[in-house]
C-alpha cells in the first residue's frame, strides 16, 4: 500500500490535520523534559484521533453519531500513521548513519 492509497481514506479536509499532528510530534521530540520517545507514536494517535472526531463533528457540523466516531477513529489512526511514516521517510533518507557506509555488505 503507498502514500496515496492512504489518502484516499482520509477526506480532503482533514490532511491539515497530518501536518499538525507530525508537528506536535516534532515538538514532543524537542522539548528536553520529555525523555519517552517511543511514546509519541502512541500520543500522536489519540491526538489524531481526538482531533479527528472534533473536526468532523463540529467543524463540519456533522454532530456527534456512531457513523462519524468510527469514521474519525478510522481516519485519526491514519493521519498519525501518516504523520510517523513521513518523518521516519525523511529521516531515513537525510539522516547518514556509519553503518550505511560499510562497502561489501
Amino acid at each position: 500500500m503507498d502514500l496515496t492509497t492512504l489518502l484516499q481514506f482520509v477526506r480532503p479536509e482533514l490532511v491539515i490535520l497530518i501536518v499538525f499532528v507530525w508537528c506536535i510530534g516534532l515538538f514532543l521530540k524537542k522539548v528536553p523534559a520529555f525523555t519517552d520517545e517511543w511514546k509519541i507514536p502512541f500520543i500522536l494517535i489519540f491526538i489524531g484521533i481526538i482531533f479527528t472526531v472534533l473536526y468532523i463533528a463540529f467543524v463540519l457540523g456533522e454532530g456527534v453519531t456512531a457513523a462519524v466516531l468510527v469514521s474519525s477513529i478510522i481516519q485519526g489512526v491514519i493521519i498519525a500513521a501518516l504523520a510517523v511514516l513521513g518523518n521516519e521517510t525523511i529521516k531515513q533518507y537525510f539522516v547518514k548513519r556509519p553503518e550505511d557506509n560499510k562497502k561489501g555488505v
